[in-house]
């Protein structure tokens, strides 16, 4: 084995390393090239802050208020034309219904007009 194949080899072990997963006989193999091998303590030194900084990152990236916060500062900065509160008997009306609504009416005028209208010509006496 060439020592570009054993630095990946000892490269690709690090995780199980530092997750105490290997066997012991492969750990001291390990810890053996380590001791001797600068290159692959730098990268070992390396991964390890890489896991530091990415275990920190599992807190939440933005409170729960910031959606709220960026709602209030785009209202604020439209002069309130957007995020408005509106006080509805059930809230704000989705656009979805009222356009549904709008729609039955129109079949409703439509059907009360095909009726009120007239079937046939009738000839005139």
């Amino acid at each position: 084995m060439n020592a570009a194949d054993s630095h990946t080899r000892i490269v690709d072990a690090f995780s199980a390393y530092l997750e105490d997963e290997l066997a012991p006989e492969e750990k001291a193999s390990l810890e053996h090239h380590l001791s001797a091998c600068i290159q692959c303590r730098t990268s070992l030194e390396r991964f390890r802050r890489t896991l530091g900084g990415l275990g920190r990152l599992r807190q939440s990236a933005a409170p729960n208020s910031f959606l709220a916060a960026i709602q209030q500062q785009i209202h604020r900065r439209s002069r309130g034309r957007f995020f408005r509160r509106r006080w509805l008997l059930f809230g704000r009306i989705p656009f979805e219904w009222l356009s549904l609504a709008m729609i039955v009416a129109m079949l409703v005028y439509y059907l009360v007009m095909l009726q009120s209208s007239p079937t046939g010509v009738k000839p005139i006496p």
